[in-house]
């Protein structure tokens, strides 16, 4: 495993909020943008404070992991900043409330709850996630047509790495949670594993649909009521869509069986990577562990 951290350049000034001709997939995926400004902050406070529970001899190569996901996640995080600037607008009023809400409750989760929860929801967000970059590689055919590139290199670049370090929080999760009795190991390593993706799928998901209920209400009111209409059944379609594609690799984060390292890279994503490493068409120098 190369762990490599990335500095995508990409100019996102060439951006607009309907950035694909299906604006009801370019503002699902900006309110998916939102998500990372202020879920992977957490995430690096939470491993901050699970690392020092790792054994410096033993857990060697696990610290070195999570650090690369943390300086990973850093860079997420700050590139979804800048892209978010071509949508958190005026235009928008209630974008930066409602993602403010997410993060308050990000932080009350940290401060309030018990670290395996915390890591047990973490765990989720990357699981879930992780079934989610298969479709964007393999089943968006339709929906990236015709998008503006820029939009398009972010979510690559970001889906690609998330394949990449795509083992770190379950790993991860289990040392810290699932180590002990045959209790904990059934209990931790199954049962509220599961619990933390659905805790998550269900908050995160709340939180995501507010905000991409309310940049298509203000691109609606601009609309006659036959296209607003139309705008209503192409977001219905999306969110069947995106279910329907979603649903195989759901099941399988539920299996007891479940294991992301067994997973296969999506299609084209070591070309991708290739195109943000040193030298690539799309990065800066990077650091590699």
């Amino acid at each position: 495993m190369n762990l490599t951290v990335r500095y995508p350049e990409i100019d996102f000034e060439k951006c607009f909020p309907k950035w694909a001709p299906n604006l009801e997939f370019a503002m699902q995926m900006n309110a998916f943008s939102i998500t990372p400004v202020h879920i992977e902050p957490y995430i690096v406070k939470v491993y901050l404070e699970a690392k020092k529970l790792l054994d410096l001899v033993k857990d060697a190569q696990l610290i070195k992991e999570v650090e690369w996901f943390v300086a990973q996640e850093t860079q997420h995080y700050r590139q979804h900043i800048r892209f978010n600037r071509v949508f958190t607008t005026p235009r928008y009023p209630l974008v930066e409330k409602l993602g403010q809400k997410f993060a308050e409750d990000l932080e009350g989760f940290r401060k309030n709850r018990s670290l395996i929860f915390n890591l047990a929801y973490i765990e989720g967000f990357e699981s879930g996630g992780g079934v989610f970059f298969r479709v964007w590689f393999e089943k968006l055919g339709k929906y990236r047509f015709g998008a503006k590139p820029e939009a398009l290199l972010l979510y690559d670049w970001h889906f690609a790495e998330e394949f990449e370090h795509r083992e770190v929080a379950y790993k991860l999760y289990m040392k810290l949670a699932a180590r002990g009795n045959i209790f904990r190991r059934i209990w931790y390593g199954y049962f509220y594993r599961i619990y933390g993706v659905v805790t998550m799928m269900a908050h995160g998901g709340k939180h995501s649909d507010a905000i991409r209920k309310h940049m298509l209400d203000v691109e609606r009111r601009e609309m006659t009521p036959e296209q607003a209409a139309a705008s209503v059944t192409r977001e219905k379609v999306l969110g069947r869509s995106f279910f329907l594609m979603t649903l195989r690799g759901l099941t399988a984060i539920l299996s007891p069986f479940y294991d992301p390292h067994k997973k296969a890279p999506p299609e084209g994503v070591e070309a991708i990577l290739a195109d943000f490493d040193r030298g690539g068409k799309y990065g800066k120098p990077s650091t590699s562990a």
